[in-house]
């Protein structure tokens, strides 16, 4: 069971309350056939952020929130070793950085069962490396749950999340319900969800978004009307990642032109000056974000501008194309393949030799706030299970990813097939690297090297020398390192022999 159905059976109470949110057809039709946002309390994010105010986390306290204020009280009144445990483990952890210090426990949170067992939904290996790292918390997280009688205290607050639930409902509906609009992405049926998680106890302006396999997470402050522009913006790569993975090749000017002229941008955060794909994404959703925006209307050249200067250079020409698009009759689905190809990269490349970045902003709560959390991917957890000698995992793993439609096929057929080569089950091994073939990019010169050398190695072991000659000449035609063209030669001239067997 993914990580995200364990969640789905977590939720308590909210579970319906935006339902058809994306989904009312927007200009199709009126009836919502799926929920695809869902707002809901969530009792693991509340006992992590309830146990990091126990142990220091203060952020916001200013701000007077009732039931937070009320959270703190009762912790306060019951002073427990468990509560000197975590003070202690938290000065010890403690990031400077404040919103990576609060993100990789609130991603944390998002992976574990309802309190008091607070339990992993997954394995350890596949937590985030984020919240990986303090995992170890757990346990002091469980004591103090325990010690402090925060169940009685979660069942007393939950009137008050329900409130302030019910209130912000309407704005975020109008609020995503505006952004499908904009796209006129025809709707249908997905399993994809994202889920928003508001809570009491995180201070306003802090937020932690995480995407893992195909949903999307955000933990916000329990006001949400405070915090509309991180709902759509999560919202915005919700829909727009999946649509930018289809064409990947529409990034590849973007990683050669692009990315080294951003890398000295002093505003830009490291993420997006070392991933041309990351980068891209944020151009475009900081484009959608200045067309949506009321307030910008009338200064959205300066919007644009601003945005270049910050480092998302790729802001101007998305904007450009979304000009196009208001005038165009069809789904931003249908207009965005065109689009993404037509944009001009070099061009954009000379200007930005010469544009002159902003200075890094000061640090504040609102600027501290972190971008979405890549999850390791299905592939990676599969290579790392390979390595490690454990194939059955490398392969279930590997088929997860092919289950995926945004997964990286062509490495999980590949991996599969030398999962079977070692196995010595020739034949899926043959039909697996031939599959890694069909699905690589012709740039991929790694993978079809040795996917034809594994191929051309085991029509040998069968003495299909035919075949295994072509296998080797197509390893030769993509090799890029003298090692792998010298074993592709050596195998054009004579067959392979493992080692061991006499000639």
């Amino acid at each position: 069971m993914y990580a995200a159905e364990l969640l789905l059976l977590l939720r308590r109470r909210h579970i319906a309350l935006l339902a058809g949110i994306s989904l009312l057809g927007v200009g199709l039709c009126a009836q919502a056939v799926h929920s695809n946002v869902v707002v809901d309390s969530n009792p693991s994010v509340f006992a992590m952020l309830a146990g990091l105010n126990a142990a220091g986390y203060d952020t916001g306290v200013s701000a007077k929130n009732p039931i937070r204020e009320a959270v703190r009280a009762q912790i306060a009144a019951h002073p427990s070793p468990a509560v000197t445990r975590l003070k202690a483990y938290y000065a010890v952890h403690h990031l400077p950085n404040r919103a990576q210090d609060l993100a990789r426990y609130v991603t944390l949170a998002l992976f574990l069962g309802n309190p008091p067992g607070l339990t992993l939904t997954i394995t350890p290996e596949g937590l985030p490396p984020s919240a990986e790292s303090v995992s170890d918390i757990l346990p002091l997280l469980r004591d103090f749950w325990q010690q402090t009688d925060m169940d009685a205290v979660w069942q007393k607050i939950q009137p008050g999340y329900d409130a302030a639930l019910q209130a912000d409902a309407a704005q975020v509906r109008s609020t995503l319900t505006r952004v499908n609009a904009f796209f006129r992405i025809p709707q249908a049926y997905s399993p994809r969800q994202y889920f928003i998680f508001p809570d009491a106890m995180i201070a306003p302006g802090e937020s932690d978004a995480l995407n893992y396999e195909d949903n999307y997470y955000l933990v916000a402050n329990l006001h949400l009307k405070s915090e509309m522009a991180q709902v759509r913006h999560t919202y915005l790569h919700f829909l727009l990642d999946p649509l930018i993975a289809q064409f990947p090749a529409a990034i590849d000017p973007v990683e050669q032109e692009i990315l080294p002229l951003v890398a000295n941008a002093p505003a830009l955060h490291v993420q997006f000056k070392r991933n041309a794909t990351l980068l891209y994404t944020e151009c475009l959703v900081r484009a959608v974000e200045i067309e949506l925006d009321p307030a910008a209307e009338a200064a959205r050249d300066a919007e644009v501008q601003a945005a270049m200067g910050q480092g998302l250079v790729l802001t101007g020409l998305w904007y450009d194309q979304l000009t196009k698009f208001s005038t165009d009759p069809a789904s931003f689905s249908e207009f965005y393949p065109q689009a993404a190809f037509a944009l001009r990269i070099p061009d954009l490349a000379g200007k930005v030799k010469h544009l002159r970045f902003a200075p890094a902003p000061a640090v504040s709560v609102a600027a501290a706030a972190p971008e979405p959390i890549r999850a390791p991917s299905p592939m990676a957890l599969a290579q790392k299970s390979f390595d490690q000698h454990d194939l059955a995992t490398a392969a279930a793993l590997a088929q997860t990813a092919l289950r995926q439609p945004h997964q990286d096929h062509a490495s999980a057929y590949y991996l599969l097939g030398k999962i079977s080569a070692l196995e010595n089950h020739p034949q899926p091994a043959m039909t697996n690297f031939l599959l890694a073939l069909q699905a690589s990019s012709p740039g991929d010169h790694y993978l079809r090297t040795w996917a034809n050398m594994y191929l051309a190695r085991l029509y040998d072991a069968e003495k299909d020398r035919a075949h295994a000659v072509a296998h080797y000449k197509a390893a030769l035609a993509v090799a890029d390192t003298p090692a792998s063209k010298a074993l592709a030669e050596a195998g054009i001239k004579a067959p392979f022999l493992p080692p061991g067997r006499p000639h």
